[in-house]
């Protein structure tokens, strides 16, 4: 049968550059309310981020309207790059893309972004769009979910995800609470596409050697949620942008029903946990990936990469769990036949897993 591969993989993030230190120095003075801010900050795990704003951003309360209209005026030249870029890798023209899918949960308009990006890059009339909004951290999965579908469905098809998030446009520096501190040290600003088409392969679940060309392979793909945490991790529209509220209890919620919820997955395409080569975790905290490390079992350096991308980027969100791929593709040296955990979590309580194998 036809297993869906991963054609292009591209990142990109915004020019502004900030050391976790710098931030903190410009965020102090909004954060005196509460006395474990430059703590939270520090230990956090993160030391650079990206933003599209600057310090001057917050020199004043700015509304909802305001937020996102910076957010339009920024999403769309970042994720034409990031497009192009993906394009670019496979050496696929956006005309020849059949589907269009964006992810985001930090803006939105109508028109929206994928609209506008397929008419600024020239893709076809008949592109078939999809956007996946409001998700949050693990929407990334089930987008890469729809469009293994519509490829399996329509072979031929040549499917795009962008998941794009400027999540510093709604940090709220006129509330001191844990929560907003968590927020304002941890989230930052990045994009992801990646391109998904066809390949024949035989067998479902392929032998060692035979995929080639080290394109992983999307196997399959599991979600679950805790509809009883709702209030735990969220993100509510308010007058003044998006208020975080991202619980102290996560780390303890995702990692009751984590290692079920993994060997499920694994279970129903015959495997096991040692089977697995790679682990991409979305690094929603470094005491996230902590809880999900020893819960799982995982060898000392499983997560080493999804480390390196909260130290390096910090938590962007939707496109974080595709920028720890991209790291792993890069730096892992995957071979043919290895297989690959992709684990994503965010609001609801949701857990999103997907099996890959290059």
């Amino acid at each position: 049968m036809a297993i869906p591969s991963i054609l292009g993989l591209a990142t990109c993030v915004p020019e502004g550059k900030y050391s976790q230190s710098a931030i903190f120095e410009y965020m102090k003075p909004f954060l005196t309310k509460n006395r474990h801010a430059e703590a939270i900050f520090q230990k956090i795990g993160i030391a650079d981020r990206y933003f599209v704003i600057d310090e001057s951003y917050f020199v004043r309360q700015r509304g909802t309207q305001e937020r996102n209209e910076t957010y339009m005026q920024q999403a769309i030249p970042l994720g034409a790059k990031t497009i192009e870029r993906c394009l670019d890798s496979a050496g696929v023209s956006p005309q020849e893309v059949t589907d269009f899918t964006v992810v985001s949960c930090t803006g939105l308009d109508t028109p929206g972004l994928d609209l506008r990006l397929a008419g600024l890059l020239g893709m076809r009339p008949g592109l078939h769009r999809v956007c996946v909004l409001g998700m949050g951290c693990y929407a990334a999965l089930p987008a890469l979910r729809q469009v293994r579908d519509v490829v399996v469905a329509r072979p031929g098809s040549i499917a795009l995800v962008l998941a794009v998030e400027l999540c510093s446009v709604h940090f709220q520096l006129d509330d001191a609470s844990n929560d907003q501190v968590v927020s304002a040290a941890l989230f930052a600003d990045g994009a992801a596409a990646i391109l998904i088409g066809n390949e024949a392969i035989p067998e479902r679940r392929v032998e060692a050697n035979s995929v080639g060309q080290s394109k992983p392979h999307l196997l399959d793909s599991s979600t679950y949620c805790d509809y009883q945490t709702f209030d735990h991790m969220a993100f509510h529209l308010t007058d003044h942008g998006f208020r975080m509220q991202l619980s102290a209890y996560v780390p303890r919620l995702l990692s009751a029903d984590i290692e079920s919820f993994v060997d499920r997955l694994l279970a129903q395409n015959g495997l096991s946990r040692p089977e697995i080569r790679f682990w991409m975790v979305h690094p929603g905290s470094l005491k996230i990936l902590d809880h999900v490390h020893e819960r799982l079992g995982l060898p000392e350096h499983a997560l080493d990469c999804s480390r390196s991308v909260l130290q390096r980027y910090g938590n962007m969100s939707s496109p974080t769990v595709l920028f720890v791929l991209n790291e792993v593709q890069q730096s892992g040296q995957p071979e043919s036949g290895d297989y690959g955990f992709m684990l994503t979590f965010g609001p609801g309580l949701t857990l999103e897993g997907a099996l890959v194998q290059w």
